[in-house]
């Protein structure tokens, strides 16, 4: 069993995303998706070597992620793998 961390969204964090030339790689150039979500006050944070090129930024139960994923759902599924209890607020967005 996978253990999280437990992070308090009223305060700011930001968490750079590493390993960003994963998709290097592979054979086409990897679209780049940005999810903006809402938060409760409480919530456990994924971190592992299959999501640490995800970049987020969250403050006042509010955020954004830079995701690099194939589809939109895939971002999204990468995303919720991170942070399961997000909402999306609006569209997700191709960079």
């Amino acid at each position: 069993m996978i253990s999280g961390e437990i992070i308090k969204t009223i305060e700011k964090l930001t968490i750079d995303a590493s390993r960003v030339n994963r998709y290097l790689s592979y054979p086409r150039k990897v679209p780049i998706w940005k999810l903006t979500f809402s938060l409760p006050k409480e919530c456990v944070l994924f971190r592992d070597e299959d999501n640490s090129d995800i970049a987020i930024e969250i403050e006042n139960m509010r955020g954004f992620a830079i995701v690099p994923a194939l589809s939109e759902k895939e971002s999204l599924r990468r995303l919720k793998g991170l942070i399961p209890l997000i909402e999306l607020e609006d569209k997700i967005l191709r960079l």
